[in-house]
């Protein structure tokens, strides 16, 4: 079961799993054809109302994001923190965007380098610690890239399930692109 803090926000169901960790992020089986280095998995690795991490970020993204602070539980937090960031970013993207702009958007941003812990420009510096060596590093940016890529291809269809007239995204979704999540940005 995800926990909530007592006035505070959900947690990770993954912090309970044994998993490989890169730089304080825990690697989890996930369902998805994107190839990396998280082992695919059909089922999921997660019994409660989300099959993987990242059907929690998407679960719990609107909930999260109204909360100024976060203190983490184990690995699954520091994965959901990260991507629950590159979430708030993709909705940002979608702003005046019709579905199939969102497609474009995506082959552009498959190729486009991102920061790792470490890096100076890396928004979650004091929640991520820094990657041992280089293969960490190099490793870290494969999984976020396969996590992000998977996460893109579940958050568009839901941005666009209830299009406004224009063919914009839900106006629900969209209310999230003014605040900013612990105050970072991507």
């Amino acid at each position: 079961m995800t926990s909530l803090d007592q006035n505070g926000p959900y947690h990770s169901e993954c912090n309970a799993l044994k998993a490989k960790e890169l730089c304080g992020c825990g690697v989890y089986p996930m369902k998805g054809k994107v190839k990396g280095p998280a082992p695919n998995s059909e089922e999921g690795c997660l019994d409660g109302q989300c099959d993987d991490l990242l059907d929690e970020v998407l679960y719990y993204f609107k909930a999260n994001m109204l909360f100024q602070q976060y203190s983490v539980q184990g690995a699954g937090d520091r994965a959901l923190l990260y991507l629950t960031l590159y979430v708030h970013y993709v909705v940002k993207l979608s702003k005046g965007k019709t579905q199939e702009d969102m497609k474009r958007v995506f082959i552009e941003e498959r190729t486009k380098e991102f920061s790792h812990p470490g890096d100076k420009s890396f928004p979650l510096a004091g929640f991520l610690p820094a990657p041992k060596n280089a293969a960490e590093a190099e490793e870290w940016k494969a999984y976020m890239k396969q996590c992000r890529e998977e996460l893109f291809n579940r958050l568009i269809p839901m941005l666009y399930k209830h299009p406004n007239a224009d063919g914009h995204p839900d106006k629900f979704w969209m209310m999230f692109c003014k605040k900013k999540f612990l105050g970072k940005t991507l």
